[in-house]
């Protein structure tokens, strides 16, 4: 994987680059600390990955993933900054970033974000290389023709903390089927999901309930750290129940118990609701 790094901190740039080189992460294409000069670059070189700030002398983060997205829509972002505003991460992900992390940088968190990320990419060249992902047979209904907006499933994902999981590409592809053909979720979406990822089943549902239960113990410390506000008024809601949640909360705090349960079918209905009301 090629990155490119956008800092107006220097000693942040050597920082993730050398986390880079010595993570065996991929190469870093080039770096620069003004962002004006960074998007005309980043244009030209067509990296896989940008690690970006939000705040910057200039343009902003969000502006420059805004700027390029437009020309080069394939480019993955990942945004790193010190801020906390849960609207600007909100809007981060909506101008198309894959992953936020928060400041200071935590070498193994960015490492482990970085990596779910390339698996993420490289499982999307797969999808796109199959021909008919969801075939459409003659005749199909409307509701096989619609256009799926992937942005909606990943600001949902991303504000949940799942993005960087590697199951989030199979809730993803499984939200597009469901989506595409108007069905909630039952064991044939799982299977034919599996088929269209040339994938077996068990390790589809695997990944994809390590993810949601990433995104339910995210949500349990967001809620312990009072810190929860929109992700659990807006997004939590739609996909994790109240007693989860508080037993995945006690099991943090060293009250006891396992942890939350989690319901794949609860949360897949959940995010295609989600999806729905946000039109």
């Amino acid at each position: 994987m090629n990155y490119y790094i956008v800092d107006d901190n220097i000693a942040v740039i050597k920082v993730l680059e050398n986390l880079i080189r010595t993570r065996g992460l991929g190469t870093v294409a080039g770096s620069e600390t003004d962002p004006e000069a960074a998007v005309r670059e980043i244009a030209r070189i067509r990296p896989d990955i940008v690690l970006v700030d939000l705040l910057m002398g200039g343009i902003d983060g969000i502006t420059l993933v805004q700027e390029i997205k437009k020309e080069a829509p394939e480019i993955a972002f990942v945004m790193i900054s010190k801020v906390t505003d849960k609207k600007m991460i909100q809007t981060a992900y909506e101008a198309g970033i894959e992953f936020f992390i928060q400041k200071p940088i935590n070498v193994i968190e960015v490492e482990r974000v970085l990596n779910g990320l390339m698996e993420k990419l490289k499982m999307k060249k797969i999808v796109t290389s199959i021909r008919d992902l969801f075939p459409e047979e003659a005749g199909a209904s409307s509701a096989q023709q619609v256009e799926v907006d992937n942005n909606r499933i990943n600001v949902f994902l991303g504000m949940l903390g799942m993005l960087g999981e590697k199951g989030a590409q199979d809730i993803q592809s499984m939200a597009q089927l469901m989506l595409r053909t108007d069905r909630p979720f039952d064991r044939q979406i799982l299977e034919e999901t599996a088929a269209a990822l040339q994938d077996t089943v068990k390790n589809v549902e695997q990944r994809a309930r390590r993810a949601i239960k990433k995104g339910l113990t995210n949500t349990a410390n967001a809620a312990l750290d009072d810190y929860a506000g929109n992700i659990v008024d807006v997004y939590a809601g739609y996909v994790f129940d109240f007693k989860a949640l508080k037993e995945e909360m006690n099991a943090i705090e060293g009250k006891g118990g396992a942890g939350g349960r989690i319901s794949l079918s609860r949360f897949m209905d959940g995010l295609i609701a989600y999806y729905n009301n946000t039109k």
